[in-house]
C-alpha cells in the first residue's frame, strides 16, 4: 500500500498534536459529591481551579467525599480552606471516596490541586 507524501505530512504533524493536547488537560470537569449520613447530599459540578480558589460544603461539613473530577482535591476541616489545629487536611485523588474515620471532624471546604485555568496568549504590542 502507497502512501502519498501529502497525506503522510499531514498525519504525522496532526496526530501528535492531538495526543499532546488530549494529555495536557488540566480539567475540573466532573463532580464532587459530600454526603453527611444518609440525610444530606451536595454536588458541586465543573470546580474551578485557581490558587485560592475555595469550594463550601453546606456549613454542617460533610462526612463522605466523592471525587469524580480530573483533577485532585485537598479536603479542609474548615470553612475558608484552612485547617484547624490538630485537624489536617486530607488529599483526595481523582476518581476516589474518603470518609472521616480516619480523621476526626467533618470537612467543610476543599481546593483543587494543579495548574489554574490557561490564561489568553499574549499577542504582543500593538502598532499605531
Amino acid at each position: 500500500m502507497r502512501v502519498r507524501r501529502r497525506t503522510l505530512a499531514a498525519l504525522c504533524t496532526t496526530i501528535p498534536l492531538a495526543l499532546a493536547a488530549s494529555a495536557c488537560s488540566d480539567s475540573s470537569a466532573g463532580q464532587v459529591t459530600g454526603t453527611r449520613g444518609l440525610t444530606f447530599s451536595q454536588t458541586i459540578s465543573n470546580p474551578t481551579q485557581g490558587e485560592g480558589t475555595c469550594h463550601r460544603f453546606a456549613p454542617l461539613g460533610v462526612d463522605h467525599v466523592t471525587n469524580n473530577t480530573g483533577v485532585d482535591i485537598w479536603l479542609h476541616k474548615g470553612l475558608n480552606c484552612t485547617d484547624p489545629v490538630g485537624r489536617p487536611s486530607t488529599y483526595l485523588s481523582t476518581t476516589l471516596s474518603a470518609g472521616v474515620a480516619e480523621t476526626p471532624g467533618l470537612w467543610h471546604s476543599f481546593s483543587t490541586v494543579g495548574w489554574p485555568p490557561p490564561v489568553p496568549a499574549n499577542i504582543g504590542p500593538t502598532l499605531n
